[in-house]
């Protein structure tokens, strides 16, 4: 915000003389526009920030439950505030935090990004790369199968996560044996990729398969998350017996990392 100005004019009277002029009143110091009101970011690291800006030289910053009054500072973009071991450097919607070290005038610490719009969309790592799918690319076929294929499977985990993206957990807690759905009301997004599913195997009666599982969001304090690794589903075997809903594919566990 820029602080306004305001200039008081001089009153002379210039009909009388020299000596009689009424002396000129004193110039107003420079009004100071109030503050702006404190603005919320949340940071990459689950931190939250406050921070008002006051005119242009200074910005109060409140994180971690302390108060960090900062001057302003060059900075060749945006505006960077330094002061009380902390940088703080806006650009925009944007905005990165840092510790200062004693006796510096730039952090040399890497900075947490802080956003006080919608930070951005998380995207899943690719496959082939630390915590992403398996490098075959071999996506969830969409030719006609059974349900009691390994596809069938694959395309029970597909459902339980679109489920979970959309809040609806009840629904995804059907497609569950014994474990109980992620908590997804601390999610701001919850997405999944699901890959192709393995070889379907047989212990003790009953049918297991796995199929890989890819999970990436952001939490509502605005931390990214990444998870990867399988669903383990289960079914009986097609012996005497066995009810129509033992033998339908069950998420028996999700094992993630």
């Amino acid at each position: 915000m820029r602080a306004l100005l305001i200039l008081s004019a001089l009153a002379v009277t210039a009909c009388q003389p020299k000596e009689e002029s009424a002396a000129a009143p004193p110039p107003k110091a420079p009004a100071v526009a109030p503050a702006t009101d404190f603005v919320r970011y949340a940071c990459e690291d689950g931190e939250a920030v406050q921070v008002r800006y006051v005119a242009q030289d200074s910005a109060t910053v409140v994180f971690q439950g302390r108060t960090y009054e900062l001057r302003r500072v060059i900075s060749a973009s945006g505006a960077r505030y330094a002061g009380d071991g902390l940088q703080w450097w806006s650009k925009g919607d944007d905005a990165f935090r840092a510790p200062l070290a004693p006796g510096e005038e730039i952090a040399s610490a890497d900075p947490v990004t802080c956003w006080s719009g919608e930070p951005p969309a998380v995207e899943p790592p690719a496959p082939g790369t630390p915590g992403g799918l398996p490098d075959d690319r071999t996506p969830v076929s969409e030719a006609p199968f059974t349900p009691e294929s390994a596809q069938g499977a694959a395309n029970v985990v597909q459902t339980f996560y679109a489920h979970l993206s959309a809040g609806k957990t009840a629904e995804a807690a059907r497609l569950m044996r014994n474990a109980t759905p992620s908590d997804v009301t601390r999610y701001s997004s919850y997405n999944a990729q699901v890959g192709a599913p393995g070889r379907i195997e047989g212990a003790a009666g009953s049918l297991f398969v796995e199929v890989p599982v890819v999970i990436y969001g952001r939490l509502r304090t605005g931390q990214e998350v990444h998870q990867s690794g399988r669903a383990v589903l289960r079914r009986v075997n097609d012996v005497p017996g066995s009810t129509p809903e033992q033998r339908q594919w069950r998420i028996e566990r999700i094992e993630l990392k």
